[in-house]
């Protein structure tokens, strides 16, 4: 539990973007088309949305905001995992009353169930009052403004629109190659029982 709210307080305050051009007023927010989205045409060498997905403007910026959120979530889970696998610990008791140490608790899909060991009921509401609180106050999605844009004085601001757009455009991609990776991860230890460090280090590399 420590391990968890010292990575999540860490990571949530490195920075907090904006999911539409820096430059469109908060007025037009809901109005705005897929091409006035940052990353509309990244990894698809052009616009692509054969379906018509993004001809409703409120139904898009809701994806968009589900979109940043996701990847946000994904990236702090893909470092978590990893950080957890490679068995880095926090000096000190995680239980002082039944003396489990750290390096004694399972990693991975482990750490949820079928182990003495494992993450409690109490520790699962704790964690989930956590982020509701977070949800519903400091991270909390103003209509008014961009998607991702939540935390107020909490994260960094840039005043160059070159660099913050590259910024946003970075946080976009980031947070679609972690949520590809958190999935990859959490499959492979589903199947193998093995977390992504543990099959490298075990050169036990079981894609199916």
């Amino acid at each position: 539990m420590a391990k968890l709210l010292l990575s999540a307080l860490t990571l949530s305050t490195s920075t907090a973007f904006v999911g539409v051009q820096p430059s469109a007023p908060a007025s037009q927010l809901h109005a705005a088309g897929i091409e006035d989205y940052i990353g509309a045409d990244i990894e698809t060498a052009g616009l692509w949305d054969p379906l018509g997905l993004s001809k409703d403007a409120d139904r898009l910026y809701r994806w968009r905001c589900v979109e940043i959120k996701h990847g946000r979530v994904a990236m702090l889970a893909t470092v978590g995992y990893l950080y957890n696998d490679l068995k880095l610990t926090l000096p000190g008791v995680l239980s002082p009353s039944e003396g489990i140490k750290f390096e004694n608790v399972p990693t991975g899909l482990a750490a949820t169930h079928g182990n003495p060991n494992s993450v409690p009921i109490a520790g699962w509401v704790q964690m989930i009052f956590f982020i509701g609180v977070l949800e519903t106050t400091v991270f909390k999605q103003d209509p008014a403004k961009a998607p991702g844009d939540v935390g107020g004085v909490f994260f960094r601001r840039y005043s160059d629109p070159a660099e913050k757009a590259d910024k946003l455009k970075s946080e976009l991609k980031n947070g679609r190659l972690a949520m590809m990776g958190i999935m990859g991860m959490l499959v492979t230890d589903q199947l193998t029982g093995l977390g992504p460090v543990t099959q490298l280090m075990t050169t036990k590399v079981v894609p199916f």
